[in-house]
């Protein structure tokens, strides 16, 4: 009878130690978060002349708002029903272009606030550059004229890019 009193004052004792403390939210090291937290170099798209090149910027991870973004799913698609576009897509966050001939970059002017940048081609006679722009309502359709590297906003109302190029 005393072994089973003292093995449950033992228990009860222990179960009360091992409680977790209330703890606050931490960052971890600086080492690991520089592991996690880097800016991805650009990817690169050419003219067929090889004379300029575009560089396209983005994010290492989509932001939490990006992720709780509502998504319908149909068929396989995964569509965002707000903005008509797909919720798995890819933004751009910067453009810049370069003539191959210099080294220096030219930052694109004109380029929305906060870009989310999809949908990158290239014109035919490849002067111009269209992509569209996703805000927290719609898509729109931007321009870029590659010689003044300048962007332009093209429509106000939502483009469809749910499925394949949402332009041409």
């Amino acid at each position: 009878m005393k072994s089973n009193f003292i093995l449950l004052l033992f228990l009860g004792l222990s179960i009360h130690t091992f409680a977790q403390e209330n703890l606050s939210y931490q960052k971890p090291s600086k080492s690991i978060l520089n592991l996690v937290d880097y800016e991805r170099p650009p990817s690169v798209s050419m003219d067929t002349e090889k004379e300029y090149i575009l560089l396209t910027y983005r994010d290492t991870y989509k932001t939490l708002d990006d992720l709780n973004q509502d998504e319908m799913r149909l068929g396989g698609l995964r569509i965002n029903p707000t903005t008509n576009i797909s919720s798995t897509v890819t933004n751009t966050n910067n453009i810049k272009l370069r003539k191959i001939k210099d080294k220096n970059e030219i930052q694109v002017s004109g380029l929305p606030a906060n870009p989310r940048i999809s949908n990158i081609s290239w014109s035919k006679n490849e002067k111009k550059i269209a992509f569209s722009h996703t805000t927290n309502s719609v898509v729109a359709l931007w321009v870029v004229d590659v010689a003044s590297a300048k962007a332009t906003q093209l429509t106000e109302d939502n483009v469809n890019a749910n499925l394949g190029n949402p332009f041409s």
